[in-house]
């Protein structure tokens, strides 16, 4: 089973930036850890970004400075932010959104649906609701490897649980760092 990396960059307040990544092994446990300082927009890279500044920080800046940390490669990037599903050069590997949903369990673990234009409905547990995936990549072979390693993932863990404890890490992280 391959490694699963998490990735999260967000903004925790107006103009205030973090990002972290994490990769785990086939049970959920952390393998690499890794997180940006937080990043603070001037006022003039506001007004000069616009609506492009999130996009920028996000991805170009706290994403891309993560990947090129990470010693690990991942065989699938897990990302909760739109903005982060687009590949980034450093990823190597298929990246997905995943959505929980409210249908009733398909029939075993690794079934699938399509659910419209690069999603798909899996079943990633044995009893509970299929899970949405939106795909970043648009290439059939990323999203076959997609699904093989989340599938076979699923059989040791919840694949969507990391990535809740992750961001729970970046912002422990920055309450430390205004405590200090």
């Amino acid at each position: 089973m391959g490694i699963l990396g998490y990735l999260t960059a967000a903004e925790v307040e107006p103009s205030l930036f973090i990002g972290a990544a994490m990769s785990t092994d086939s049970f959920g446990l952390p393998v690499e850890f890794r997180y940006t300082e937080p990043v603070r927009a001037t006022r003039l890279q506001r007004i000069l970004y616009g609506s492009a500044l999130h996009r920028y920080l996000c991805r170009e800046v706290i994403a891309t400075t993560l990947l090129q940390a990470m010693e690990t490669h991942p065989k699938v990037w897990i990302v909760q932010d739109e903005v982060l599903l687009e590949p980034l050069e450093a990823m190597h590997a298929p990246v997905v959104m995943l959505f929980t949903t409210e249908m009733a369990p398909m029939t075993d673990l690794g079934a699938t649906m399509p659910a419209g234009e690069d999603e798909m409905l899996v079943q990633l547990s044995l009893a509970g609701a299929p899970v949405r995936i939106r795909f970043g990549n648009k290439d059939a072979a990323m999203q076959r490897q997609a699904l093989e390693v989340l599938t076979a993932a699923a059989r040791t863990m919840d694949v969507l649980e990391p990535l809740s404890r992750l961001q729970q890490a970046a912002r422990a992280v920055q309450e430390e760092q205004e405590v200090a």
